[in-house]
């Protein structure tokens, strides 16, 4: 299933009026489902928005807190809208990620006695070595009791192969952030899928391989319309998949 996550378009989450319009243009696109994002407020907008228009959801991404703070509202907007999965990203580092991964466990525990799937979704700094030589990615990957959600930019940002990754977590894996990353005379930055320096091509072949279920789109910052960025990334993938 090819989705977005609806951070990329946060511009047109605000209002349920300019989500509605935002969504509908997704779904056009040829965009299967979108994946909820940002605080509860934002995630039960846009949870009413997707089931006025019709467009799947394959669940939403927050953090740890709003999960633990406004449970009942979450899974409330889930059940609206359809969608089966609760992700988390953290700012934890190297040894700090064991009471983090802790508490993510506690509430994993609630989330699948609901009927929902747990994810975590990473960053770069999860790949920060700790004195003791361990990253927070280490103890993710084998402490963590939920499902894996590897974003590929930020895995290569952080130095990872993005393809050994995947191959080697591929069992806790349901969800798969595509995220492209451009070199330019500033560093580096986001790019729409397609569009940028990585091996897109070998990754989504890599994702088709070991059955990974949903493809997401995700662009942390467009540098024009991310409306026309959701469209660029689409279209790339349309032709190869």
């Amino acid at each position: 299933m090819l989705a977005i996550q609806l951070y990329t378009i946060r511009k047109y989450t605000k209002t349920l009026e300019d989500a509605e319009m935002a969504l509908k243009k997704l779904k056009g696109l040829g965009y299967d489902a979108v994946q909820l994002a940002g605080g509860i407020e934002t995630i039960e907008l846009t949870a009413k928005a997707s089931k006025n228009v019709g467009i799947k959801v394959i669940g939403a991404l927050c953090n740890l807190t709003t999960c633990e703070n406004y449970t009942d509202r979450l899974f409330e907007a889930l059940r609206l809208s359809g969608g089966t999965d609760i992700g988390i990203s953290a700012d934890e580092t190297g040894d700090d990620a064991i009471s983090m991964i802790n508490r993510a466990n506690e509430f994993c525990k609630i989330a699948n006695q609901n009927g929902f799937t747990f994810s975590y979704h990473n960053h770069s700094h999860e790949f920060i070595k700790a004195k003791s030589g361990k990253r927070a990615i280490d103890y993710i990957v084998s402490d963590f009791d939920g499902d894996l959600m590897p974003d590929t930019y930020w895995l290569q940002h952080g130095g990872a192969d993005v393809i050994k990754f995947i191959k080697d977590n591929a069992k806790k894996i349901k969800i798969l952030h595509l995220k492209d990353m451009q070199r330019t005379v500033d560093g580096v930055t986001f790019s729409e899928v397609g569009s940028g320096n990585m091996n897109m091509q070998g990754i989504i072949q890599t994702a088709k391989e070991v059955g990974i279920e949903n493809l997401v789109v995700e662009q942390d910052v467009c540098l024009g319309d991310s409306l026309l960025s959701a469209e660029i990334s689409i279209n790339y993938l349309k032709g190869i998949i």
